[in-house]
């Protein structure tokens, strides 16, 4: 701790050392009156980099500070006046600029627009960065980029956050990339091709589709490329060896050529899938893991520009052997139950993955969609585990050993078609939908047991399983809507359509017991299936939109479905038939405050309806412990989200602030009901609790704004959230609370001079409740401080340190804190032009990383080990290569 205090003064003190100052007044020229509150632009004078930003004051005055010495371009700009540009060249220590005396004009926010690249713009609900605005290094990926975008935030493990929410699409020049895994865009294509980088949140694929808004928005990165970036070939190859006998080894290149983009990545190593021997994360290695992996990706457009094609496909085969260790206590009213476990598995799955889509503009009225995705497994899994359960901690109740094997296959496919066509020219459209998906699966298996029951702590019986497990399944799925869309007023649109589903599944689960010859034969029918399972669906939907000049948007969507479910097993003679009547209601209000204020809530409501394996006993039992039965009385829940979002951005401070919110709640909740008999076997079903409402609320706000003229930028947050359960133990009705918050902030300078450094810290309180032993309830703290820090020295060295402490405090039920401390160092040598790169990598420097993880659940408290590898050490090449794509000048 006392060297990441360290660390932070010393940040604090090397951001001290600008001493040059640029001074003046801005006047009214008709009135000879200063102007207060007039914006004060510095950017860099080749290729207008925002360095510095101010306003004047109350005289008209301001006093800004360069960076460092060279040439500026000063912008001076205010509302309804004419924009003052001027180039200095920043040598002496002083500048005056004097008396800056700027005219009052009309037109001056179009001049602003057509002749400066503004960092950051609004434009209706998306939030654009000039890429050009932030400083990268050469040879800079995406991910570098977005590391720096006020209000975004990039993981070590690749996770991307825009104003708190998680980004789940990345999007080049509109089309998905390397679609079935994001992370391949965000940390190879390089940061000096990219023009833009376009932040918003994009409907569902399904509403997108259809026409009808479900209500879902997805956090959507769309990244724009320089015109000179869409004709070339880049990417880079990197090889890296290490101690403990690890490797990795990875390639990446792509090739554009205006609209044609073909992409190839590889990927092999000893250290997990998509490990790669990252510094900025802990990279502990689960068990022994390796992991190969191999992708292609092409995109094209045809028939000029009216026929584009989007396709990858992907292969990968990951394996692992692994050891785990459990503690699991669960509360009841008048005990506890511990169950200690452990667990070694060794696991090999090969998969091949297509996707492609094709949208074809049949003429100017009419659009075609096609997608098509399809893919194979193939799986094998062993294990070997065993648990010992106590009650109270003395009282021995059980014991379990079971061995497992399986060998496995699955194939799917998934084809859809949409079609479009506009009928008139006041907005009436008409939308087509067909969709199927077909899959099957087959395993193989053998399960061994012995579990064995106690009584006064001595051994009272036994049971003993040993089947050959064979399973079959299939699935069909066909689906089709048709929606009419209609202009009712000039700004008033609706939406009418109809929706239909068929669903037929079929699910053979044979376990067999041995015969006399010891062959496996005898068919146990508590421990198999031959389930047939058919839904048909029919639905009405209807879809109001409200558009108000891009200022105020109001969208209520509801959809009413017939459906029909049967349900056939001849194994336990189960024939199911029900029909019921089902709705959904959303409601989504977009208000445009200002230019850079935005304000969202959403209200959507739905049923839960109780499923087939709630209502009977469908599924077989998979051990001696733990039988699940159903409830034919059950009744559907209901539940209803609110969510509201506000954000706003200083396009000119470079600074936003975020708050979202949302309450969930659940009425008539269908609660688990748990009974946990004298021999340890726990018997498990359902019921509705009429009386009681299950519900949520969560509130994060965060705010982005540059210090010291933009050499840091600061991220501080805050987080509350509360949840609040009810279930069923031994009888007795428990409620479940918890309570959590937390606050932190970030700080980050990225120049790429001297150091740069990520730093950020966060600290929290949780609180658990529980109704059936309160005299547990505790209050735990935790904490998080993370930086990484890259020193640039001399001799194109480069020198990157990450430290991470994490704690989690005690708690009535596990009275011990949890400190996890890791310290990662890599030292750089870059060759051959920055082109190659030399580094050497050392992970857990202390050997000090704590492997257990801690949770809880309901009524459960666990905490779990796991077989880690955290220190170890490495030495590799990487070659970053482009030709003709968008490259910086040296």
């Amino acid at each position: 701790m006392n060297r990441i205090f360290f660390l932070l003064l010393f940040f604090c003190t090397s951001l001290s050392y600008a001493q040059t100052s640029i001074k003046g007044k801005v006047i009214d020229r008709g009135e000879n009156k200063p102007l207060f509150n007039a914006s004060v632009i510095l950017l860099t004078e080749q290729d207008s980099i925002l360095k510095v930003f101010t306003r004047t004051n109350e005289e008209g005055n301001f006093n800004i500070q360069p960076p460092e010495k060279g040439a500026y371009r000063v912008l001076v700009t205010y509302p309804k006046f004419e924009l003052y540009s001027d180039i200095i060249n920043v040598e002496d220590s002083k500048i005056d600029l004097h008396d800056i005396k700027i005219s009052s004009r009309a037109n001056v926010l179009e001049e602003v627009v057509i002749t400066q690249k503004l960092p950051i713009r609004i434009k209706g609900d998306t939030i654009e960065y000039n890429a050009g605005s932030f400083e990268t290094e050469k040879n800079a990926k995406l991910e570098d980029l977005l590391r720096r975008l006020p209000g975004m935030t990039v993981s070590s493990d690749g996770t991307i956050t825009a104003q708190g929410k998680t980004v789940s699409k990345v999007l080049i020049d509109g089309e998905e990339f390397f679609g079935y895994d994001p992370k391949i865009a965000i940390r190879n294509v390089r940061a000096d091709a990219i023009d833009k980088v376009q932040v918003y949140e994009k409907k569902s694929d399904e509403a997108e589709l259809t026409g009808v808004d479900d209500g879902v928005r997805i956090k959507t990165v769309n990244v724009v490329l320089k015109e000179e970036a869409r004709k070339g070939i880049f990417g880079n190859a990197n090889a890296t060896i290490g101690t403990k006998h690890l490797f990795d080894a990875g390639l990446f290149a792509a090739k554009f050529n205006r609209s044609e983009r073909i992409g190839l990545t590889g990927n092999w190593n000893n250290m997990g899938g998509g490990n790669d021997s990252r510094i900025r994360s802990n990279a502990s290695i689960q068990g022994k893991p390796e992991y190969k992996n191999i992708g292609v990706n092409y995109d094209n457009v045809f028939l000029k520009k009216r026929l584009s094609l989007n396709s990858s496909y992907n292969f990968n085969n990951n394996s692992a052997t692994n050891e785990r260790t459990s503690n699991v206590k669960e509360l009841f009213e008048d005990k506890t139950q511990e169950t200690i476990g452990s667990n070694s598995s060794d696991n090999d799955t090969k998969n091949n993955n297509v996707r492609t889509q094709v949208r074809f503009k049949i003429d100017s009225i009419q659009n075609l969609d096609v997608q098509l995705n399809a893919g194979k497994s193939d799986t094998y899994t062993k294990s070997t585990s065993n648990r010992r359960i106590t009650i109270n901690d003395t009282t021995l109740t059980n014991t379990f050993d079971e061995n497992n094997s399986s060998k496995g296959n699955n194939d799917n496919a998934d084809f859809r078609i949409n079609y479009r066509r506009r009928l008139n020219n006041n907005g009436r459209s008409i939308n087509v939908q067909f969709n199927t998906q077909l899959s099957q699966s087959e395993s193989i298996g053998q399960t061994k047991s012995i579990t064995n029951y106690y009584k006064n702590n001595a051994l009272n019986r036994a049971d003993t399983i040993d089947q050959k497990r064979v399973n079959e399944a299939t699935n069909n799925r066909i689906g089709a809507s048709l929606n009419l869309n209609e202009k009712l007023l000039q700004d008033l649109y609706l939406t009418v359509g109809y929706t239909m589903n068929s669903n037929v599944s079929k699910s053979l689960n044979r376990s067999l017991n041995a015969d006399g010859l010891g062959e496996y034969t005898l068919l146990d029918s508590l421990y198999s299936k031959n389930e047939e399972n058919k839904n048909f669906n029919q639905g009405a939907n209807i879809q109001l939109n409200y558009n108000i000049k891009d200022k105020l948007n109001i969208n209520l969507s509801n959809t009413m479905s017939y459906r029909n479910q049967k349900l056939i097993d001849s194994y336990r003679d189960i024939n199911l038939n029900r029909n019921f009547w089902d709705n959904n209601l959303n409601m989504n209000v977009n208000y445009k405050l200002s230019l850079n204020k935005n304000l969202m809530l959403s209200y959507g409501t739905s049923n839960r309806i109780p499923t087939f394996g709630q209502l009977i006993a469908l599924q077989p039992q998979t051990n001696p412990l733990f039988v699940q039965l159903g409830n034919p009385d059950l009744k559907k829940s209901t539940e209803n989200s609110y969510n509201f979002n506000f954000n706003t951005f200083s396009i000119l401070r470079s600074s936003s602030f975020n708050i979202n919110a949302g309450i969930t709640t659940t009425h008539n909740p269908i609660a688990n009901k748990r009974i946990l008999d004298s021999e340890g076997v726990t018997t498990s079903n359902y019921e509705n609790i009429r009386d009681k409402i299950n519900w949520s609320a969560r509130v994060y706000s965060g705010y982005s704004k540059p210090l010291f003229n933009n050499l840091l930028q600061f991220n501080p947050n805050a987080n509350v959230s509360y949840g609040n359960s009810y279930d069923f133990l031994n009888g007795v009705l428990n409620n479940s609370k918890n309570y959590n918050a937390s606050a932190g902030f970030g700080l980050n300078k990225q120049n790429s001079k001297v150091i740069d450094f990520n730093f950020f810290t966060n600290i929290g309180v949780d609180r658990v409740e529980t109704l059936l032993q309160p005299d547990l309830n505790s209050n735990s703290l935790r904490a998080n401080i993370n930086t990484d820090i890259k020193y640039f020295l001399p001799f194109k060295f480069d020198l990157v340190q990450v430290i991470n402490y994490g704690y989690t405090g005690k708690n009535k039920v596990y009275t011990k804190a949890i400190n996890q401390f890791y310290m990662n160092m890599e030292l750089n040598k870059k060759l051959m032009s920055n082109n190659l790169q030399l580094s050497l990598k050392a992970f857990d420097i202390f050997k000090t990383f704590n492997t257990t993880n801690r949770s809880f659940d309901s009524s459960k408290f666990s905490e779990s080990q796991q077989q880690m590898l955290t220190q170890y050490f490495m030495l590799g090449l990487k070659w970053d290569f482009n030709k003709n794509l968008g490259k910086k000048n040296d």
